[in-house]
């Protein structure tokens, strides 16, 4: 009686184990194909890309940090 459990729980073990190993299988394959897609894809409608523009320097008012540096120097110089 023991064997035959044995046995079965050694089946459904394998047929467990079989079935999980088939469906990872699977995920890979389809992650490969899925891959292939999206590079087909993208080489048939490719991303457009940003030029990327020189940054406009605008006039700024320093007037609070030369301040600040000024407190600075006179704070040190004591």
């Amino acid at each position: 009686m023991s064997s035959e459990l044995f046995a079965k729980s050694i089946e459904l073990m394998v047929l467990g184990m079989g079935m999980t190993f088939s469906f990872l299988i699977l995920l890979v394959l389809m992650l490969n194909v899925l891959r292939w897609g999206v590079s087909l894809l993208n080489k048939i409608f490719p991303e457009k890309q940003e030029i990327a523009k020189a940054p406009v320097l605008a006039v700024q008012d320093n007037t609070k940090l030369k301040i600040a540096i000024a407190l600075a120097a006179i704070k040190a110089a004591k």
